[in-house]
This record gives C-alpha cells, structure tokens and sequence, in this order.
C-alpha cells in the first residue's frame, strides 16, 4: 500500500471491504448495519401488512351488488328448471 488513500489491493469498494478484512472493526460495524437494514425491512412489510389487510377488510365488508345477486338467483332458477346445461 502505497500513499495515503490507497487501499490494499483487493479492497476497491468500500462496500464490499468487509467481506476481505475478517476479524476487524468493519466486520462488526458491516453486521450492526445488517441488524439495522433487516428491522428496518421488517417494519416497512407490518405497514404494508397492515395496510392490505385494511384495504381487504373493507373490501371483504362492501355489501353485494344487488346486478350480482340477481344473476346469481337467474342461474339459480334456471339450474333448477334444467335450462343451464350441468357439465
């Protein structure tokens, strides 16, 4: 390593250091950060969780259309006349 900013060979990014330089600081400091990242991870997908399951439940409340249950009571009704062919 020669001058100041250089860095060892190997060791471009800083990102990735880490994963060449066992046993040290940055090791440390690289899992800290993905404790950080992974709860930060959790928390965004309970908000989206909990916003879909918001979104269904009102969904899953809405009453039925009325246009919906008459067609369902017209197939209903010509099932039971043997006009719908039952495959």
């Amino acid at each position: 390593m020669t001058g100041k900013n250089r860095r060892p060979a190997g060791l471009t990014d800083p990102e990735t250091a880490h994963m060449h330089v066992r046993g040290t600081n940055a090791v440390r400091k690289n899992q800290e950060l993905d404790r950080e990242t992974y709860k930060e991870v959790r928390v965004r997908q309970r908000a989206i969780g909990r916003e879909l399951k918001r979104m269904y439940d009102g969904v899953a409340n809405e009453p039925v259309p009325q246009d919906f249950l008459d067609l369902l009571k017209q197939i209903d009704k010509e099932k039971a006349e043997g006009g719908v062919n039952q495959s």
